[in-house]
C-alpha cells in the first residue's frame, strides 16, 4: 500500500483519535482547548499535502491522488480549520459545551477528502455516508431546541432519500459497465441512461437543486449557526469536484447535458424569487444557497475547460463568503432571544459598524460586484459558458445574478437605512470567530484583485 497518497487522511485520523480520548479524559472547562486543538488539525493536514508524491493511487486503484485532488483538498482543510476556530464561543454562551463537535466536524472532513480521492462507486459510497451521518448529528447539537432536532431529521430522511438513489444509480453503471470504477464510456445505452438519471438525482439532492431543496431552509434554520457554515460549503466542494470528474467522463451524453441545464434554471429562478417571501435571514441564505446551487450546476453542463476552471474558482472563493456570512449571523445569535427575523437587522450598520460592514461585503460578493472575488468567478463561467455555445444559459445565468440582487440589498439597507432597537452593541466577537472573520474577507477581496494567486492552482 502507498501510505504516501493517504497521508493527509492518516494526519486526520490520528487527529480524530486524539481528540476523541482527550474528551474522555478533559472536563467541560477544557471546551476550547478541545476545539482550539481540533482547528489545528486540519492545517497539519494541509501541510502535509506538500509532502504527498502525485500522481499516487492505493487501496486497490479505488483511491487517487493528483494536482485536482490536493487543490480540493487543501481548500476543504482550510474551511474546516477556520470553521472549527469560530465555533467554541458561540457553544459557551449557549451553555452547550459538546466536547464531540470537534472530532464530529472532523470526522466529516475525512468523509469528504477520501470522497474527493475515491474512483470507484463503492468508495465513494462509503466516504460520502461517513461525512453525511457526521453532519446529521452536528445538525441536530442543539439538543434542548425543538427546531435543531426537526431539522436534523428532515434532513436524515431526504438524506436517506439520496442514498437509495446513490445506490440505485450505482447498480445501474455496473449493469451498463461490469465495474464500479469511473471510466471513459460510450455506449448510451438504457442503463447507462439510468445511471446519469439516478445519480444525478442523488448528487442534486447533495447540494440542494431544485428540486431535491426542501431539506436546505430547515435545516439552516435549526442547525446551530456557527455549524451551518460548515454543512453549507464543506460537503459541496466535495461533491462539486466529483460532478467536474464525471463532467469531463460523461457529458458527451445529451442527457447529461438536459438534467443539469433543468436542474440548473429550476434552481436559480426558483430559489432566487422565494427568497424575496423569507423573514428569517439565515432562511434567506439558505434560498441564496440553493440558487448559487443552480449557477455552480452551470459549469458541469459540458466538458470545457475554460468553464470548469471557472466554475472551481468560483466555488473556491463562494464557501469563503458563506462560512464569513454564517460567522456574523452566530455573533449575533449570542445574544438572548435573537431570531434572525429581518426586523432585528434593523440599524445594525449605525449600531455595530464592523459586523455590518462584514456581511455587507459577504452579501455584494454574492451578488458578483467587483472588486469581490466572486464577481471573477461569474465572469469566467459567462464567458466559458458564451465560448461552449450555451449563450441561452448563459443569459440565464446573467438574468438569475440580477435578480438575486434586489434580497441581497435589501437585507443591506434594512441595517444601514433603517432605524431599530439598540441590541447590536453587545455583539462582540471571540478571537476564533476574528480570526475566522479576517481570512474569509481577506479571500474574498484579495482574490478578486489577483485571481491569478488561486487561478495558478486549478488542474483539471
Amino acid at each position: 500500500m502507498n501510505w504516501n497518497a493517504i497521508l493527509p487522511e492518516l494526519v486526520l485520523s490520528i487527529g480524530i483519535l486524539l481528540l476523541f480520548f482527550l474528551d474522555l479524559l478533559l472536563d467541560k472547562r477544557h471546551f476550547k482547548l478541545l476545539h482550539v486543538l481540533g482547528g489545528f488539525v486540519p492545517i497539519f493536514a494541509f501541510i502535509s499535502l506538500f509532502f504527498v508524491e502525485v500522481p499516487a493511487k492505493t487501496f486497490f486503484d479505488t483511491f487517487a491522488v493528483g494536482p485536482f485532488e490536493l487543490f480540493g483538498k487543501g481548500l476543504l482543510y482550510i474551511l474546516s480549520s477556520l470553521s472549527l476556530f469560530a465555533l467554541y464561543d458561540y457553544f459557551l454562551k449557549k451553555n452547550s459545551p459538546y466536547g464531540e463537535i470537534p472530532y464530529l466536524v472532523l470526522l466529516s472532513t475525512l468523509g469528504l477528502s477520501f470522497f474527493m480521492s475515491s474512483d470507484n462507486l463503492l468508495t465513494l459510497f462509503v466516504s460520502v455516508e461517513l461525512s453525511s451521518i457526521s453532519i446529521y448529528i452536528l445538525t441536530a447539537l442543539l439538543r434542548g431546541d425543538y427546531n435543531s432536532k426537526e431539522s436534523a431529521f428532515k434532513y436524515l430522511l431526504m438524506g436517506s432519500v439520496g442514498t437509495a438513489l446513490f445506490g440505485m444509480g450505482s447498480v445501474f453503471y455496473y449493469g451498463a459497465t461490469g465495474s464500479f470504477f469511473l471510466v471513459p464510456y460510450a455506449d448510451q445505452n438504457t442503463l447507462f441512461s439510468l445511471f446519469i438519471l439516478f445519480f444525478l438525482s442523488a448528487l442534486a439532492l447533495k447540494v440542494s437543486a431544485v428540486p431535491f431543496h426542501f431539506w436546505t431552509p430547515d435545516a439552516y434554520d435549526g442547525a446551530p449557526t456557527p455549524l451551518v457554515g460548515y454543512i453549507a460549503t464543506a460537503p459541496k466542494l466535495a461533491i462539486y469536484m466529483l460532478l467536474v470528474k464525471l463532467t469531463l467522463l460523461f457529458s458527451q451524453f445529451k442527457l447529461w447535458l438536459v438534467l443539469v441545464a433543468v436542474l440548473s434554471l429550476l434552481s436559480m429562478f426558483y430559489a432566487n424569487f422565494t427568497a424575496y417571501a423569507q423573514r428569517s435571514v439565515k432562511r434567506l441564505l439558505a434560498y441564496s444557497s440553493i440558487a448559487h446551487t443552480g449557477y455552480f450546476l452551470l459549469g458541469v453542463s459540458l466538458s470545457d475547460q475554460i468553464l470548469q476552471k471557472a466554475l472551481l474558482f468560483y466555488l473556491g472563493v463562494y464557501i469563503f463568503a458563506v462560512l464569513g456570512s454564517f460567522v456574523v449571523l452566530s455573533a449575533f445569535e449570542k445574544q438572548e432571544g435573537f431570531s434572525h427575523h429581518l426586523l432585528e437587522y434593523r440599524g445594525l450598520g449605525r449600531e455595530n459598524p464592523i459586523l455590518g460592514v462584514a456581511l455587507s461585503i459577504f452579501l455584494l460578493a454574492f451578488i458578483g460586484i467587483p472588486p469581490m472575488a466572486l464577481f471573477v468567478g461569474k465572469l469566467g463561467m459567462f464567458m466559458g459558458l458564451v465560448k461552449a455555445g450555451l449563450g441561452l444559459l448563459a443569459l440565464a445565468f446573467v438574468v438569475a445574478s440580477v435578480i438575486s440582487a434586489g434580497y441581497y440589498l435589501k437585507l443591506i439597507s434594512v441595517m444601514f437605512l433603517e432605524e431599530g432597537e439598540v441590541r447590536f452593541r453587545g455583539s462582540s466577537l471571540s478571537a476564533g470567530e476574528s480570526f475566522t472573520l479576517l481570512v474569509c474577507l481577506i479571500f474574498i477581496l484579495l482574490l478578486g484583485l489577483f485571481p491569478q494567486l488561486l487561478y495558478t492552482y486549478i488542474k483539471l
